[in-house]
C-alpha cells in the first residue's frame, strides 16, 4: 500500500507537460550575419554547460 502513492506521484511528475520555447529557425535563406545572430541567441538560451569554464 505504501508503494501506490509513490507510483501515482511518479506518474504525475513524469507526465508533466514539456516546457515549450520559441524555436529558432535556421533556414537556407539566411545571410551569414542573420545566421550568426540566431546562433548566438540559441547558444545563450541552451541548457548546455559552458566548456570554457
Amino acid at each position: 500500500m505504501k508503494k501506490l502513492p509513490l507510483l501515482i506521484l511518479f506518474l504525475v511528475f513524469s507526465c508533466a507537460p514539456l516546457q515549450t520555447e520559441k524555436k529558432i529557425n535556421f533556414s537556407k535563406d539566411l545571410t551569414f550575419e542573420e545566421f550568426k545572430s540566431n546562433l548566438k541567441v540559441y547558444v545563450d538560451k541552451s541548457d548546455y554547460p559552458n566548456i570554457d569554464e
